[in-house]
């Protein structure tokens, strides 16, 4: 091997480079639309109609040098059209990105690069041996929560509430604890299906000035009330028709006997326990999407529950009968949805399920 230094006239650039450039310009133009969404230009456009460049440069107060690329990257991005010297918002924008809209998608696509996102310092997040431990009422924020609902529109809120639903109690029921149920939108969900229906909340009491809104927003504080604890070393209540606990189990993998032995707790005879979590895939395998695995790592505190077959029979020891065992479509992949009826007494005999030695 030569020490000469290589010869920069002949140095031929290996092929793929362009695959580098592609991810940079994936990060601009996430920067470009966190702009567009932090400065209100789509609320702007939605409230004031088209306009054109020198008008939305006085509106946001932009510095008039940046303003043609910067429109005409969102124009590129498929956010706005332009016709005339107008700007316009597409289809697209007025569905996900407008703040009025019932799909907006704003806080959940800023929630990634907020200062307490575990990608906004990704390297310490891959090197921490353990999460910080954090006071109980610092986490989740109120970003985080109105990220969570966001999310749960693209579809998983609708199949685990039509699931409930179809559950033959349904009509019948009466009254409904949402466990961690932070927005609130389960319960809003159900309750506007079935007029009899009245809900708690659950969540700490930081949590629940954010639950509130959005039951204000929905027009039901009559009949969706919001209870602040610790879901943990507290008691739920009882005499509920359903209990619905969702992705709220992955750090208490612990505690899972004594969770799911107080939901039964809760749950009046013949009652359903609606339990929607991400469990392992076979043999706690990759399942073949890298980024979407590192994305539910981080909201499912390491790791998704394992053993769906001892959390089976953890449901059937405690006094539960599997109703359903559903596949419900998440922005992460497959869910479970156990739907399992309250039969009756409590056993003190529950197992709780084990971990994998290879993920936990």
């Amino acid at each position: 091997m030569s020490n000469h230094p290589q010869s920069l006239m002949d140095l031929a650039c290996p092929q793929g480079v362009e695959r580098i450039d592609s991810i940079t310009a994936g990060y601009q133009a996430y920067q470009v639309l966190r702009a567009a969404l932090e400065l209100g230009l789509f609320d702007w456009l939605a409230e004031n109609g088209p306009g054109c460049r020198e008008e939305i440069t006085t509106a946001l107060k932009l510095n008039g040098m940046f303003t043609r690329s910067f429109l005409q990257a969102l124009v590129d991005l498929g956010f706005l059209t332009c016709k005339g010297e107008k700007y316009r918002l597409t289809e697209l924008a007025r569905d996900f990105l407008v703040r009025r809209s019932p799909c907006y998608q704003g806080d959940l696509f800023l929630s990634t690069a907020r200062p307490d996102s575990w990608w906004n310092n990704f390297k310490d997040t891959l090197t921490v041996i353990k999460p910080p431990e954090q006071d109980f009422d610092a986490v989740p924020t109120p970003n985080f929560i109105k990220a969570l609902a966001q999310r749960s529109l693209r579809g998983e809120l609708q199949a685990v509430t039509r699931s409930i639903v179809a559950w033959e109690g349904f009509r019948g029921a009466r009254t409904l604890l949402d466990l961690g149920g932070g927005h609130g939108f389960y319960a809003i969900a159900l309750c506007q299906v079935n007029p009899n229906l009245r809900a708690v909340v659950f969540d700490k009491p930081h949590i629940i000035a954010c639950t509130r809104e959005f039951i204000r927003q929905y027009g039901l504080e009559d009949r969706v009330i919001v209870q602040g604890g610790d879901a943990c070393s507290e008691e739920w209540g009882g005499g509920y028709d359903i209990v619905l606990i969702s992705h709220l189990l992955y750090k208490y993998r612990k505690e899972l006997a004594a969770f799911i032995g107080k939901a039964f707790t809760a749950l009046k005879p013949g009652g359903l326990l609606a339990c929607n979590h991400w469990f392992c895939a076979p043999g706690c395998g990759s399942e073949g999407d890298g980024l979407r695995e590192l994305d539910r790592s981080i909201h499912s505190f390491g790791h998704p529950l394992c053993h769906m077959k001892e959390f089976n029979n953890l449901l059937a020891t405690t006094g539960f009968s599997l109703w359903q065992l559903l596949d419900v479509p998440s922005a992460y992949g497959m869910a479970k949805l156990h739907l399992a009826v309250k039969k009756g007494l409590a056993s003190t005999k529950a197992m709780m399920p084990g971990s994998c030695s290879a993920c936990c």
